[in-house]
């Protein structure tokens, strides 16, 4: 007995050792005289540790999962200048390949269409304040001053939805000032769909809906005012030509009861204010979608300044889809020494000549085709723009094969190696042309995306 009570305290006296020896040990022993309560305590800390540790490996592994699917997955990287139209080509790929997520966001689709609208009762109200200020004017009168105090509800409506969502101070400061003061603001987001989850749900935004719904007529007899068309005209302003015109419809868009159509949608407008990641996942299969691949896309910032901020997304890109309007006829609004269509041009070089995507398909889209018809029926002459277009017929036949022919002779001439031109004529708020070619475009992308991972 004596040698055996002997070898438990020699044992025991090993395991201290060992414990004052491994400091692990040491830290995970049970503090001395510690009471059930306290032993209770520290055992449940333990198990919450233990669960949060677990959570932490599990986001780690689902993070990594995620990673490793982007690598294999199809990027596509929408590229233009500000005002090009990728915004609405975006959407449509959205309603292209999923069209209940489309459906999902119609709600927060209403008041952006109402903050457009507004948007064109402040320039008009800003214009005629501008002409009431000069010596002479004759187009308006007290009447229309007279209008546009009647309207001051309804552009405050705008302060309080800039304000929803308002990325910084500036712009709920600029929302906040007086409609003359407010001439080329807009709706800006941060990336992400916060912005549309608080426009669906926000009680401020319906009970601005509800005011706007108020003074329908009001504003409905602003517009239909000849003296103010006129004013426009004279000042060189077409809200028509602009994003988010909904000016034609407003008895229906200021409905309590209205519901945006896809067509809608597509026009309205409202800007983001950095790069956005868009992931286009699988469905349940529908004949507009039927074998659809999960792919991404994503929105860059076109302004001249963020331009840098592209490099990092060439990496990887299987398809770029660059978009330019033939706007010979204008200059760039961030500066207004640069021709928007010269513009574009050099991008496109760039891009077509940049390394880093040699292996990537690149996709001329002429945008905003529908303008250009137009400006050219009501008499517009391209070679008063653009001399090197000579003698050739002044027709759109004319204006598009020319310029294809240019984009096309930069990309063959710039290319590191030689790929095919891919080249559409769209107007992205042409839901039913727009579908088909980008279902053309989804299909020769993963064609290629395809063959060339059979190749590797």
């Amino acid at each position: 007995m004596t040698t055996s009570n002997g070898s438990v305290s020699r044992r025991h006296r090993a395991s201290l050792d060992r414990e004052r020896d491994d400091p692990f040990s040491a830290a995970l022993a049970p503090p001395p005289n510690e009471t059930p309560d306290e032993r209770n305590a520290r055992i449940m800390a333990a198990q919450k540790a233990e669960r949060e540790s677990k959570k932490i490996d599990e986001g780690i592994a689902a993070s990594k999962k995620l990673l490793d699917k982007k690598k294999a997955d199809v990027k596509m990287l929408l590229l233009g200048q500000s005002e090009s139209g990728k915004s609405t080509v975006l959407k449509n790929f959205r309603l292209r390949f999923t069209p209940q997520y489309f459906d999902s966001e119609r709600a927060a689709w209403r008041i952006v269409v109402l903050l457009n609208l507004i948007s064109s009762i402040r320039t008009i109200a800003s214009t005629i304040t501008a002409e009431l200020a000069a010596p002479e004017f004759t187009l308006v009168s007290s009447v229309h001053r007279q209008r546009c105090v009647d309207l001051a509800p309804v552009l405050a409506q705008e302060h309080i939805l800039l304000s929803l969502i308002a990325v910084s101070p500036h712009f709920v400061e600029a929302a906040s000032k007086p409609a003359e003061m407010m001439l080329g603001s807009e709706a800006v987001v941060r990336p992400g769909g916060e912005w549309k989850a608080i426009f669906a749900s926000s009680e401020a935004a319906k009970e601005a809906a509800s005011v706007v719904h108020s003074m329908r007529d009001e504003i409905d007899a602003l517009w239909a005012d000849t003296a103010v068309r006129e004013l426009l005209e004279k000042r060189h302003i077409s809200l028509k030509d602009a994003g988010g015109f909904f000016m034609d419809d407003i008895l229906r868009v200021t409905a309590l009861d209205f519901i945006p159509t896809d067509s809608d949608i597509l026009r309205a407008r409202i800007k983001t204010l950095g790069v956005e990641e868009h992931f286009f996942e699988k469905e349940l299969p529908t004949s507009r979608n039927a074998g659809v691949k999960d792919f991404w896309i994503y929105d860059v910032p076109g302004s001249r300044g963020s331009r840098a901020a592209w490099i990092p997304f060439f990496d990887q890109v299987q398809a770029i889809v660059f978009l330019t309007p033939l706007s010979f006829y204008e200059v760039l609004e961030e500066d207004t020494r640069v021709n928007r269509l010269e513009d574009s041009v050099v991008l496109w070089k760039e891009i077509c000549g940049h390394r880093l995507l040699e292996n990537a398909s690149i996709i001329l889209f002429f945008n905003k085709m529908d303008i250009l018809k137009a400006k050219l029926k009501a008499g517009l002459i391209i070679k008063e723009y653009v001399t090197s277009f000579g003698d050739r017929p002044n027709t759109y036949a004319g204006a598009t094969g020319y310029f294809k022919e240019k984009f096309k002779a930069y990309h063959k001439r710039l290319s590191p190696k030689q790929r095919p031109f891919f080249y559409y004529e769209t107007t992205a708020v042409d839901t039913r042309s727009t579908a088909k070619i980008i279902g053309t475009v989804h299909e020769e992308i993963f064609r290629r995306h395809l063959k060339d991972s059979i190749l590797i």
